[in-house]
């Protein structure tokens, strides 16, 4: 009984951090038809773990169960029409062709990218935020085999390759599928501090060493 008191405290201690910075921040993660497991489950768990600072849920274009990866279904919690105002979105890669073609999503990327605080693209998720004109003059990166296809398809993005991930100020880009997970730490390090995303790492157990990753940060 000791080991699992002490992993209930673990949690409780996790889920108080970050609250008396006074902010709840909505986190939404977009989830698609294929959406890769990974790349939402890795930036979701983060952002969870980070304590009641953070509000995480998932959003699509319907209430429909999403199935990710072929073999996990996935029941959205909130539509593009109701969800919470977001201050953070996530936009996981997987089979990106879909959202990509529906109108109503491009929309709800533009509206709601405009008015959120931080946007952070995993793999191909990189495609929905340049589609919505958010990288257009500025530096990005997605997964090795998606590299050309994001440059050749949005010439105005200039397309970087072997960096973990970029930081644009406002906007992080990660390459493919574990990336998603240096991403939002690193993205949490930047709002609440690098010694609270070491906190979320360990106890994720996740061995993350920024100062051991090659990324750029290019501003704003």
């Amino acid at each position: 009984m000791k080991f699992l008191t002490s992993f209930i405290l673990c949690i409780s201690i996790m889920s108080s951090c970050a609250a008396q910075e006074g902010k709840v921040r909505n986190v939404a993660i977009f989830i698609h038809e294929g959406v890769q497991l990974l790349d939402f489950a890795g930036p979701g768990e983060v952002f969870a773990a980070a304590g009641s600072g953070y509000r995480v849920y998932t959003v699509a274009s319907s209430k429909d169960l999403v199935l990710s990866d072929r073999f996990v279904s996935i029941k959205p919690q909130y539509t593009l029409e109701d969800c919470p105002k977001p201050d953070i979105i996530v936009f996981p890669g997987g089979a990106t062709e879909i959202p990509l073609r529906d109108d109503k999503v491009i929309q709800w990327v533009k509206s709601a990218g405009k008015d959120s605080e931080y946007l952070l693209s995993v793999c191909t998720g990189v495609f929905l935020l340049a589609k919505g004109g958010f990288l257009d003059g500025k530096t990005a990166t997605t997964h090795y085999c998606c590299q050309d296809g994001l440059a050749n398809d949005y010439p105005k993005v200039n397309v970087v390759k072997g960096k973990r991930f970029i930081d644009n100020g406002n906007i992080i880009t990660t390459e493919g599928i574990s990336a998603g997970i240096d991403g939002s730490l690193y993205l949490i390090s930047k709002i609440s501090g690098k010694a609270h995303a070491d906190k979320i790492a360990k106890y994720i157990m996740y061995n993350w060493a920024p100062e051991k990753l090659d990324y750029q940060v290019v501003g704003n």
